[in-house]
Parts: structure tokens; C-alpha cells; sequence
């Protein structure tokens, strides 16, 4: 059994609580949290005590005796987070994005790399069995060459809080999750991003939240992406609604269902690969293998630049009108 601190016990922190405690080779060490409801709620909940409850990571750390941390706090507080804990030698499994800045995310990777710790990114949207059957579908070759794809992504939430005064909610906060599937499910880093955003008339949003974009991979595999997070009627799921062509065929993602089309007229459901455990269970196992077996994280810090690298070019890329390049 492995003794995590978890920063972060309110909002999205609730979810990795309970998993959390779910866990037979997790325990939690510690709870953080600024808000101190948030931190009472989850103790009752959890049975922690409140003396190993805290309002910042500094007196955390230095309190308790722990193997890993769990950062679970809104990007703009990640390197503050993950910084303390690389200075205890913490390994360290964060919340998406990485960071709010690539030249903070780019910090956070050489530290964990200069304290010999393991970072990793909790892309979670890698880990179900729809999206792990369609990866491994196209790589069996059975979509033959892979050409261009097209999603489509259409929710409505109403968050409140910080989301709904980012610059650009959808492209910083969630669409990270869909070029990491990108990522994930063909195979290649994103090369370069094109498009625009809308700032439609009702956006309850300081910030535009619909994005039109060209993304080309480094495999010369096209993707058009169309995304909205101020829909007002029928929602994709958050997945979203997936069109892959290749020389074999059409494999469609929809409803988090697989399908196979080679004619015009119809099409098959392809059954799902079994994945027993899928999202944030996924990844807090994941984390426990690398650590006892010494790897590297699939969607390790280093690994996850690109991802993060593409969302901060698709924003200049709508803010500038023109095509930007991908640098991690």
C-alpha cells in the first residue's frame, strides 16, 4: 500500500477521492485544500483526520510522510504544487493540462527529471475501451491508410467559477482531451494548427468557447475539428463524434460506440476491447505500476507536451488567423 497526498479535495477532487479510497494499493496520507469546506466534507467522508487535513502543500509535505502526490488544483497553481513536491521527492500524478504556460509545463518535466521523480498527466480520456478499440483497430491495419478524420464535439455546461473567465475556455480547458485522443488513437504527434474561433451571441463565457480548426499530424494524417461548449440543443457525448477515413473503410466514433462502414449504406458495430477499470481508476493503477516497476508514465510530462503544446497553438492560431506550428 502507497501513501498519497492529495491536493485538491473540492470540485474534480471529489472524483479522485473516491477513487482514491476505492483503491487496495492507494491510501490517502493527507488532504489539501484553501477552502475549508471542501476539506471537511471529504475528511467526514473519507474518515481522514482533520489534523492531516491542510490549507496549503508546504505544511503537507513537510508534515506527513508519503509516497506520491496527487494535484488535483487548477492549472494557473500547478507548478507551485508539483514544484514542492519534486523538492521532498514526491513522484507526481497531476490533473490536465499540465500547466497553464508550455514554458511552466516545460520546467516541470526538467525538475521531475533532475529529482529522479516520475510526472505524469492524468489524460484520462485515453483509458476507455472505445477509444483503446479504435487505437488498436487502426493499428492492426484493418482501416488500411489512414487519410483525414473529422470530430465533432457539442456540450452546453454551465460551470461557473474560473472556466468561464479563460481567454479561451474550450481550447485551454477541454479540447486538450481531444488532441490527446488524436494523439492516442492515430498515432502521431500534431504538427500544425489552423482555424478560428466564434464568439457566438448567447456565450455565457468571457472568452470565445467554439473553435472551427485544421490540425495536420506529423503522419500527414488531416483532422478537422469542430467544437463547441455553448451548444444550445442536441450534445455529442463528451468524447465526442469521431469520422476516421481510410483505404479500407470508415470507423465512426458515436455515442462512445464503434462502428466499421466499406459501403455506402451500412455499417457494423465493432465490439469494444474489455477495460475493466477506465478514466482516473485507470491512471491512479497505471501510476502504481510505474512506480513499483520503475517506467516511464504513457502520458508522462515529457510525453504530454505535444498535447499541451497544440492547445496554446491552436489559440494563437485563432487569435493571429494563420497556421502555427507545434513546438514542444
Amino acid at each position: 500500500m502507497r501513501r498519497i497526498i492529495q491536493v485538491g479535495v473540492g470540485g474534480m477532487g471529489t472524483v479522485w477521492s473516491e477513487i482514491v479510497a476505492a483503491s487496495d494499493r492507494w491510501e490517502a496520507a493527507a488532504y489539501v485544500d484553501v477552502n475549508q469546506s471542501n476539506l471537511v466534507i471529504a475528511a467526514e467522508q473519507h474518515g481522514m483526520p482533520m489534523e492531516r487535513c491542510f490549507h496549503d502543500v508546504n505544511t503537507a509535505v513537510a508534515s506527513v510522510e508519503a509516497d506520491a502526490l496527487l494535484d488535483v488544483t487548477p492549472q494557473q497553481y500547478r507548478s507551485e504544487t508539483c514544484l514542492e513536491a519534486f523538492k521532498h521527492n514526491y513522484d507526481v500524478l497531476c490533473e490536465k493540462p499540465l500547466a497553464d504556460t508550455l514554458k511552466s509545463a516545460r520546467q516541470l518535466v526538467s525538475q521531475a527529471e533532475k529529482n529522479g521523480c516520475k510526472l505524469m498527466v492524468a489524460q484520462n480520456y485515453r483509458y476507455q475501451a472505445v477509444v483503446q478499440t479504435a487505437k488498436h483497430f487502426i493499428a492492426s491495419g484493418r482501416l488500411g491508410t489512414v487519410s483525414y478524420a473529422t470530430i465533432d464535439f457539442f456540450k452546453g455546461p454551465h460551470f461557473g467559477g474560473y472556466r468561464e473567465s479563460m481567454e479561451y475556455p474550450l481550447l485551454l480547458d477541454m479540447s486538450i482531451h481531444h488532441f490527446d485522443m488524436i494523439r492516442c488513437i492515430l498515432g502521431s504527434d500534431i504538427k500544425t494548427v489552423r482555424g478560428f474561433s466564434v464568439n457566438a451571441p448567447w456565450n455565457w463565457n468571457q472568452g470565445d468557447a467554439t473553435a472551427i480548426l485544421h490540425l495536420l499530424l506529423d503522419n500527414n494524417i488531416n483532422v478537422a475539428y469542430n467544437a463547441s461548449w455553448v451548444s444550445q440543443g442536441w450534445e455529442t457525448s463528451w468524447n465526442g463524434n469521431w469520422r476516421i477515413e481510410g483505404s479500407k473503410g470508415v470507423l465512426i466514433m458515436e455515442n462512445d460506440q464503434l462502428f466499421f462502414s466499406c459501403k455506402p449504406d451500412s455499417r457494423r458495430e465493432v465490439s469494444l476491447r474489455k477495460w475493466p477499470l477506465a478514466h482516473q481508476a485507470y491512471l491512479l493503477e497505471s501510476f502504481y505500476d510505474c512506480l513499483e516497476k520503475d517506467l516511464e508514465p504513457e502520458t508522462s510530462g515529457k510525453a504530454n507536451l505535444n498535447s499541451l503544446a497544440a492547445t496554446h497553438a491552436a489559440v494563437k492560431a485563432v487569435r493571429d488567423g494563420r497556421t502555427v506550428n507545434v513546438l514542444t
